[in-house]
């Protein structure tokens, strides 16, 4: 496809904002209604939201960067032998997946996605499952197509050579 190695689309960062702000509010309200169900603190109403607050404060301030520093640091790449992906927001991982091992190749959207028009890739080997994340779907499914043409090609290719 493509010899240089390609950033995310920007809605990315709005999707990881929804998700993080979903799994925020739900943590939020379990803590919060642990705290004011179960008199663990004889504090009023105001006192058990701010302990909330204060508990998933460090948590808070992860979903508000990591969207920002995951976009910067994903990358990906598609050529003929091998997908390479960069991700990472603490750890910075470089999945290496090789044409040649890909047994199946799907693209996937999740209701926060579908929303967006985001899809991802998701390309499955014997060793497991690497990802291409929040690519538009027309890209998802270019992606997904031209795949299966290398795979195709090599299919090909050993059949002529046995």
């Amino acid at each position: 496809m493509t010899e240089e190695y390609k950033s995310l689309n920007p809605k990315c960062k709005a999707a990881m904002y929804i998700l993080y702000s979903m799994i925020y509010a739900i943590l939020f309200l379990i803590i919060f209604g642990i705290l004011f169900l179960s008199d663990i603190t004889d504090y009023s109403f105001e006192y058990d939201l701010l302990i909330t607050f204060l508990l998933l404060l460090p948590l808070l301030i992860y979903f508000i960067v990591a969207p920002q520093i995951f976009f910067r640091h994903y990358k990906y790449i598609i050529t003929p032998d091998k997908i390479d992906v960069l991700r990472g927001i603490i750890i910075i991982r470089r999945t290496v997946v090789p044409i040649e091992r890909i047994h199946q190749v799907e693209v996937t959207r999740g209701p926060i996605n579908n929303m967006l028009k985001l899809a991802d890739v998701d390309v499955t080997t014997a060793g497991g499952v690497a990802t291409i994340q929040f690519l538009d779907i027309p890209v998802a499914n270019n992606i997904a197509e031209e795949l299966n043409r290398y795979i195709n090609t090599i299919v090909r290719d050993r059949k002529e050579n046995e």
